[in-house]
């Protein structure tokens, strides 16, 4: 919660950069005038089809519009050297006139569709030193926006007045602070796409992948707006693009909760939350409403799934999981109206993680269980063999001199590689050499022999036990100990394959 309540504060104090950086338009007070005819100057906006609303009301979509407002200057603004601009962050077109000085165009503004050149989303207008005045300043815009296929609620994001270089500063501003969560998702999309090659847990590692691809996916949508210089239509397929990878963030999110809680109709469950966070997200108005609720609904309803499997009275690993859902809708209802903010793939980065720390918690304790299950199969098919031995012992075809014979295994206590060939000791004493190297031998061999050493191949039914190296031992650097063989041998055991010998014997 602390790392949480830090994002929120850094968020914060970004915000308040910018927004001091910038000054709106007088936002209570804009006059609005209906441009039927592709007239380059302004009219007098006293005619009786011009309108006094506030700045929200400002929509050129489908139309042109005069609109007329005002921009209060500070006195710092005049004794400041450093050049200034009007900003308009706005899906349409412009013409630009300020204190009655035209000042430029952004595409080409016009009352048809086929006249209308498409502007830029984002356009900057240089203002000359000499325009500006101390108190109130007039100015001027015709706008129209007849492309996209979008009906936006506020297709005027800002206008106003700021320094020339604001956009390009904070541009870099907006792109640095979100390098580190896109940096983060990236790789850990990288490492689950890897993992799910494995047929290990393939399911939850292809949700993970796909999860942290759809989060890094959308946030590289986000920031792309500062990073490339798109016409105004464009925006329309990024607000899309961005709801789609938020749907199918949540989607991912949901299906793993399913998956992970629900044992039975997991298809039914499935089908339903998807289908409720679909129609959440078509109903709802504004696109940042839109892929906030692509996510919350969820959240939301992965909580309502664990509580549910609580009050049967699982609880196993559920109070961690009820609580990450719980963080994450918080985060969401506290950053709802500013959700496309860097603060939100922070947030989706820290949620990411705890479920990929939990994850690898539960796995790392699965395996252990695998592995303990696994040595216990292991010695009991071990008991098994040595059974079988002695009831039906294995033969083993034996070529030297030009001459076969079969010896039985369960009369060799151990084998030495001796160049290319293989010295097999009996129990007898006997020595017999086999020509073939130890690895061609050890194929022949029944599961009660045990390698131990790069030289050595031990039958275990005639062990005694298994000795620590001491100086007494000269002749074998290369191992950590031997074993004492019921024939009196001392077969040396290799460093590598020791802790292998000691569970075999156990």
């Amino acid at each position: 919660m602390l790392i949480l309540k830090c994002i929120v504060l850094a968020g914060i104090c970004c915000s308040s950069v910018v927004a001091q950086t910038l000054i709106s338009i007088n936002r209570d007070e804009v006059t609005i005038c209906p441009a039927p005819n592709d007239a380059d100057n302004p009219p007098a906006f006293n005619q009786p089809n011009c309108n006094t609303v506030a700045a929200t009301e400002i929509d050129p979509q489908n139309k042109a519009i005069w609109v007329k407002t005002r921009i209060e200057l500070p006195e710092d603004v005049l004794k400041n050297d450093q050049p200034y601009a009007i900003y308009i962050f706005a899906k349409t077109s412009s013409r630009v006139f300020f204190n009655g000085r035209y000042l430029g165009q952004n595409g080409t503004p016009s009352a048809s569709a086929d006249k209308e050149f498409a502007g830029r989303m984002d356009a900057t207008f240089y203002v000359p030193p000499a325009l500006l005045n101390q108190q109130s300043n007039e100015l001027v815009l015709l706008l129209s926006s007849h492309h996209g296929f979008l009906q936006l609620q506020g297709p005027i994001h800002f206008i106003g007045f700021g320094s020339y270089a604001f956009f390009t500063d904070s541009s870099w501003q907006n792109t640095w602070i979100s390098l580190i969560p896109f940096g983060a998702l990236l790789l850990g999309a990288l490492y689950f796409a890897v993992s799910s090659i494995s047929p290990f847990n393939r399911q939850n590692n292809i949700l993970f992948f796909l999860m942290a691809f759809f989060a890094a996916s959308q946030l590289f949508a986000e920031i792309s707006r500062h990073l490339f210089t798109y016409s105004y239509p464009m925006h329309d397929v990024r607000l899309m693009l961005i709801v789609c990878l938020s749907l199918g963030f949540g989607s991912c999110l949901w299906i793993y909760n399913v998956l992970k809680f629900v044992t039975k109709n997991r298809v039914v469950w499935i089908a339903v939350g998807m289908c409720l966070t679909i129609v959440a997200a078509v109903e709802l108005r504004g696109f940042d409403g839109k892929t906030a609720i692509a996510i919350l609904t969820p959240a939301l309803l992965s909580i309502l799934l664990i509580v549910y499997q609580l009050s049967k009275g699982q609880t196993k690993n559920l109070w961690t999981y009820l609580a990450v859902y719980s963080l994450l809708t918080v985060a969401i209802l506290l950053t709802f109206g500013h959700f496309h903010d860097s603060l939100f793939y922070y947030i989706i980065t820290l949620v990411l993680g705890l479920l990929f720390s939990h994850q690898a918690l539960e796995l790392s304790k699965e395996q252990g269980k695998r592995k303990t299950e696994e040595q216990q199969v292991a010695k009991l098919q071990f008991k098994l063999d040595q059974n079988n031995q002695r009831h039906t012992p294995h033969k083993i075809k034996i070529v030297s001199a030009g001459k076969v014979e079969f010896i039985a295994s369960e009369n060799v206590v151990y084998c030495k590689a001796a160049a290319d060939y293989t010295e097999l000791f009996l129990l007898d004493q006997k020595q017999i050499l086999y020509s073939g190297n130890l690895k061609e031998l050890e194929s022949q061999l029944p599961s009660t022999f045990l390698r131990v050493h790069r030289s050595y191949i031990v039958n275990t039914d005639f062990i005694t036990s298994l000795e620590k190296t001491s100086t007494s031992q000269p002749n074998t650097p290369l191992s950590s100990g031997f074993l004492l063989m019921t024939n009196g041998a001392q077969v040396p055991v290799s460093r590598r394959i020791m802790p292998m010998v000691r569970s075999a014997l156990a």
